[in-house]
């Protein structure tokens, strides 16, 4: 296709060039013709004539025929041979009074004829009429065509080395790219493409390398995942099942049994939030998941919160204080919000130290307003910030462990804020604590 429209394009150039030359050398014909006819107009005579006449002697190609307007000639260059009689013969009829080519069939005819009047007073003294012999022309023509064919052949070549390299530097990407998807369809996830190109195949090599690393990254949070699962269900399960057979003896005594009965409850309430967790994240997967708003006042909001994670915090002897104005009104989810709240504030109890503080700074601006919770713990890893709300992420596995958590909580808070149109960050510094910011509008 891309050599077809060359050849077109090489085509239409040569016959431009071609017919402009062609042209140019019409025009200089009838010039050279008004020229000679101006003179003579000047100075019909004899003498002018054969002066005029001597100036074309020497040129082979170029000859000048002078006739009376009866068609006699007076005065020619060179011999008029039977082809120039016949070309005089056909002007007969020509119009007068004016310069024109009367043959330009440089292809068909023998010879570009011109002729000029000489004019004087109104008066027709004669015609000046110039040959310019097509064999020149033809030669010129037949010359420059060998080089259009030469210029033809060398782009078909260059058409054809440039056509193999960009397919070449397009498949050989293109082939990498394929291996590289199928490898990444098998479950290899360990994908290397070496292209450097700033293109779209660079583009696209980039976004599959990425793709590459997500799923790699996902693949291995989820192993962790079910891991974390595993021993979240299993170590409840195992409280549960032995203090249950022990609360079942007859030798246990009333004051144990209570006991043992609180602690079945606690890893009851462990092993349902946990089932929770999981069934807001599968209805959150599934775009299953929605709000309900209603008028809620923050400060019903805080109490409600400070009655529910009172008995826990008092397990490391943590302070919760609330800071800022609690009576104003939002349209939120009161259930919801109160999820969001006791994660955060449970979150900041795993990893705050013995007697602490965990802070609520409540702040308002004309059309949204802030809640902060803050915690004096260890911090987060700066290279686990952008991570952290992911689905999966636990920072610092082996603590994690032993505090509890599958990687759900943080997820589960920042997709009940965006249903809120809302939004949540963190701020945080190893050995400084940890500041969760929840930006809310009042509506």
């Amino acid at each position: 296709m891309a050599i077809a429209i060359e050849m077109g394009i090489f085509i239409s150039l040569f016959l431009l060039v071609v017919n402009t030359w062609i042209n140019e050398q019409a025009s200089s014909l009838v010039k050279r013709g008004e020229n000679h006819a101006h003179v003579l107009t000047n100075d019909f005579t004899a003498q002018t004539i054969k002066h005029v006449v001597l100036t074309e002697k020497g040129d082979t190609d170029m000859a000048i025929i002078v006739q009376s307007p009866d068609g006699q000639t007076l005065m020619a260059s060179q011999v008029v041979n039977s082809k120039m009689k016949k070309h005089l013969a056909k002007f007969t009829s020509a119009s007068q009074g004016k310069s024109e080519v009367l043959h330009s069939d440089w292809m068909k005819k023998s010879y570009l004829v011109s002729k000029s009047p000489i004019i004087k007073k109104g008066k027709l003294l004669g015609n000046v009429y110039m040959f310019l012999s097509t064999k020149q022309i033809q030669k010129m023509v037949f010359d420059f065509s060998s080089v259009f064919i030469v210029l033809v052949i060398l782009t078909f070549l260059i058409t054809i080395f440039a056509t193999a390299s960009i397919a070449k530097n397009l498949t050989l990407p293109i082939r990498a790219i394929t291996s590289e998807t199928k490898k990444i369809a098998q479950g290899n996830l360990s994908v290397a493409l070496s292209i450097d190109s700033q293109d779209e195949l660079g583009d696209l090599a980039n976004s599959i390398e990425d793709m590459a690393n997500k799923l790699r990254h996902t693949k291995k949070e989820r192993n962790e995942f079910f891991a974390a699962v595993t021993h979240e269900l299993r170590t409840p399960l195992t409280f549960i099942k032995g203090y249950t057979d022990i609360a079942s003896r007859e030798s246990v005594s009333e004051g144990e049994r209570v006991k043992y009965l609180s602690i079945i409850r606690d890893e009851s309430a462990r092993l349902t939030h946990l089932m929770d967790d999981m069934m807001t994240l599968v209805q959150f997967e599934a775009h299953n998941f929605s709000i309900k708003k209603s008028s809620v006042l923050i400060a019903n909001l805080m109490d409600d919160l400070m009655k529910k994670v009172a008995g826990i915090l008092n397990q490391k002897n943590i302070h919760l204080n609330i800071i800022g104005s609690q009576q104003f009104e939002a349209k939120l989810d009161y259930a919801r919000m109160q999820q969001v709240l006791i994660n955060l504030v449970i979150n900041a109890y795993k990893y705050s130290p013995d007697n602490s503080t965990i802070s609520i700074d409540i702040e308002q601006s004309p059309k949204s307003f802030s809640i902060q919770i803050s915690d004096e713990g260890e911090g987060i890893d700066a290279a686990d910030l952008p991570y952290i709300f992911e689905h999966f992420y636990r920072v610092d596995k082996s603590r994690t462990r032993k505090t509890g958590g599958v990687g759900l909580g943080l997820t589960i808070v920042q997709d009940i804020i965006k249903l809120h149109d809302g939004n949540i960050s963190v701020k945080s510094k190893q050995h400084g604590g940890t500041t969760f910011t929840i930006e809310l509008p009042y509506d």
